[in-house]
């Protein structure tokens, strides 16, 4: 069932609280740390999560997104 979810929708609905760049990678995605990185930089330039003020390499959706 959960190849039928598309891996940037499942995460923007797990982003409502932060989480680690290791569970993007390891769990959502399910690629290496740098495809992940590019990844997540191509969503933070597009607007959609930001880094968290939680911590370094934690992200979040945006406020506009939520």
């Amino acid at each position: 069932m959960r190849n039928n979810i598309d891996p940037y929708e499942l995460l923007l609905r797990n982003l409502e609280k932060p989480l680690h760049i290791t569970y993007i990678c390891d769990s959502i995605f399910r690629v290496g740390i740098d495809e992940t990185r590019k990844r997540i930089d191509q969503l933070v330039k597009d607007g959609l999560i930001e880094e968290s003020k939680y911590g370094k390499d934690y992200y979040v959706r945006t406020k506009r997104n939520g």
